[in-house]
């Protein structure tokens, strides 16, 4: 690790969710984001990162091994610190790590003396579909979002729907709220070799041709009509190809487990990989797969089927929120409420081999719009703006 310059723009990033084991959603979106600003062109030139974290998790943030980036201990236990934090006795942050610009990637903020303070704030599902909020998170996000947004300097979000909820439900003016697109590791997430492809299957056990689906086991990935709509495929159809769920085990999600199981007793082909999938395996995945379908109802981003197009998979996704924005002309959209739609819209993908082509080539196009580093230059220009005003 370089030594860093202290007579340059620093840049404080809360790295709290990279402590994770496993990194989905948040923790995985923080870690590409750090991992672009630690690769970038300025770093050391213009900025440099500091990542804050309590001393007890600094070994999980020490596993990336970036180049250009100093990781600074908080000296208290992170259970203690989120005590603390939570009964709000934590005095502003700054004043023990010095002035700069502070980052705070999952919706919480740190109160500031004399620094800029940039809050992620990726969606507004608690105020959208409460009912599918783990009650303890769901009281977390509405006692402190009021708070985090009045002492944010600006809030950033990864969609312009995310921009527009923001604004209107928190009713906070638009010239506050940055949307600054998410990326995708292009040398990652591209196709893969058959050899490739056919390791990660047999790591697995996924026999034949597939769909997939990626996502968490919770009720805003809407899989029971996911699951609905592959029963109503044509029989021809569904003896050709498997339904493959990929996801970590989410919540409220003893529905759709005992779904899942019905299906299969029924002589379903729906496939659950018992391990959990690495990260590593998933651009494999989703390169052997004939079509990836992303059914959720509601997203403030929608990662995986960016990460699909990329490796040159046709998407269908729901025609809700953010989704649309992502897939372009490139997805095909269905109803995310009728699992008749869902099963038409994907039987169509399916039957159509020149359209899948078609979708193929305008997704790898489309894909090519995002990238971590265009995410991290937006960024800088509004860091740099804010220290500058």
């Amino acid at each position: 690790m370089n030594k860093l310059d202290n007579k340059l723009q620093k840049i404080f990033i809360d790295a709290s969710p990279m402590s994770e084991v496993r990194l989905t959603g948040i923790p995985h979106f923080t870690a590409e984001l750090v991992s672009a600003l630690d690769k970038h062109k300025d770093n050391g030139m213009k900025f440099n990162i500091v990542l804050l974290i309590a001393f007890d998790k600094r070994k999980m943030i020490q596993r990336w091994n970036y180049e250009n980036v100093q990781i600074r201990s908080i000296p208290i236990p992170g259970r203690l610190l989120n005590l603390i934090w939570k009964y709000r006795l934590l005095p502003p942050i700054d004043i023990f790590f010095g002035k700069g610009t502070y980052l705070f990637p999952n919706y919480k903020n740190w109160p500031l003396y004399k620094s800029k303070s940039l809050t992620y704030i990726h969606d507004l599902g608690y105020i959208r579909y409460p009912q599918f909020v783990q009650p303890k998170n769901l009281k977390f996000l509405q006692n402190g979002m009021k708070i985090w947004t009045k002492r944010s300097d600006l809030i950033l979000t990864g969609s312009e729907n995310a921009k527009m909820e923001i604004s209107k439900l928190l009713k906070i003016r638009m010239n506050k709220i940055v949307r600054i697109y998410h990326g995708v590791e292009h040398e990652t997430y591209c196709k893969k070799s058959i050899d490739e492809i056919n390791a990660a299957k047999n790591k697995y056990n996924i026999k034949g041709e597939y769909i997939i689906t990626i996502g968490s086991f919770e009720p805003r990935k809407n899989l029971i009509r996911l699951v609905e709509a592959y029963q109503q495929l044509p029989e021809k159809i569904r003896d050709t190809y498997s339904l493959c769920l990929v996801g970590g085990g989410g919540w409220l999600n003893e529905e759709i487990f005992a779904m899942i199981n019905e299906a299969q007793d029924r002589g379903y082909n729906i496939v659950r990989p018992n391990n959990y999938v690495e990260d590593d395996d998933l651009p494999a995945l989703i390169s052997g797969a004939v079509l990836l379908v992303h059914p959720a109802l509601y997203e403030g981003f929608g990662l995986p089927p960016l990460q699909a197009m990329a490796c040159g998979t046709a998407v269908a996704v729901s025609n809700n929120t953010s989704l649309p924005e992502v897939v372009g002309d490139a997805g095909i959209l269905f109803n995310e409420l009728d699992s008749k739609d869902i099963s038409v819209k994907i039987n169509k993908v399916l039957s159509d081999k020149i359209l899948r082509l078609r979708m193929i080539e305008s997704g790898i196009s489309q894909a090519m719009k995002f990238s971590w580093n265009k995410s991290a230059n937006q960024l800088l220009e509004h860091i740099y703006n804010k220290d500058e005003s």
